[in-house]
């Protein structure tokens, strides 16, 4: 990494840690994102098998490989947040073995492992809070075994970043008035790196590094993996109530996070 992308990692870690408490606190065991969106779908993708040795990068408190190891996985979780690792210790942690690594690290990742020590990997919701994500792709390509699966979650970049302003607009239909709920963006291909609150209430935002998705992809293509598998999720008629009606809820036909399978070949 040059000098100002490790700046800003630095940075990164540190408001991960000021904030893993009341993260940990807020999550506990998922929140509508991770067990409506995120979770299903990233379980149907990495298409877990009892006894298989899955990998999960930035693992926060531990949700996913917890859900992982009742599936029957053995789970190295890391995570490079020594704060976000304690209080994933805290909680069970049978089959899963926790590791303080740094993803942007490509020699810190090589160590978790010989090659081809992992079926599959997993990275849910935080490529987009790393600095770099060609690190955590070439280490992949040689941790995982031939035709290993990288199953990742990401806020869709076309339609969820730093540059989406959410809308409601008043709609006159031949005298029935409505309200209409939209996005508008206003940048895609070249959206800087930007701090943005991850949950209400939370004591300091932290760092989104926006990548257009040739470049979200194309870190994975160079690296030696395809896609071969993809799902946008949406929240559903039944998510609408409560909560802000600038929200989510009320986009049921824009997916706010894009789940997608690399597979090494």
């Amino acid at each position: 990494m040059d000098g100002k992308t490790h700046s800003l990692n630095k940075e990164a870690r540190e408001l991960w840690d000021a904030k893993a408490s009341f993260w940990d606190e807020n999550m506990g065991d998922g929140n509508l994102f991770q067990n409506t969106l995120v979770d299903p779908a990233t379980e149907r993708l990495l298409e877990v098998k009892p006894g298989e040795s899955i990998l999960e990068v930035a693992c926060g408190n531990g949700v996913m490989s917890r859900r992982l190891a009742a599936l029957g996985a053995n789970v190295v979780a890391t995570d490079f947040s020594e704060n976000f690792l304690e209080r994933a210790k805290a909680r069970d942690t049978e089959n899963i073995k926790y590791r303080l690594v740094d993803a942007t690290d490509e020699s810190e990742l090589l160590a978790l492992g010989d090659t081809g020590s992992f079926d599959s990997a997993v990275c849910n919701m935080a490529l987009m809070d790393m600095a770099a994500i060609e690190p955590l792709t070439r280490a992949l390509a040689k941790l995982l075994e031939p035709n290993g699966r990288f199953v990742f979650s990401v806020p869709h970049p076309c339609f969820n970043s730093n540059a989406t302003t959410m809308l409601a607009e008043m709609d006159d239909d031949d005298g029935e008035l409505s309200t209409k709920y939209s996005v508008k963006i206003s940048g895609y291909l070249d959206v800087p790196p930007g701090k943005g609150a991850g949950m209400p209430g939370e004591p300091n935002p932290h760092y989104y590094f926006h990548r257009p998705l040739h470049e979200l992809l194309g870190a994975c293509f160079e690296a030696g993996f395809v896609m071969d598998a993809v799902e946008e999720p949406s929240l559903g008629e039944e998510s609408r109530d409560g909560g802000s009606p600038l929200s989510w809820r009320n986009l049921t036909n824009i997916p706010p996070v894009i789940v997608a399978r690399m597979r090494l070949i």
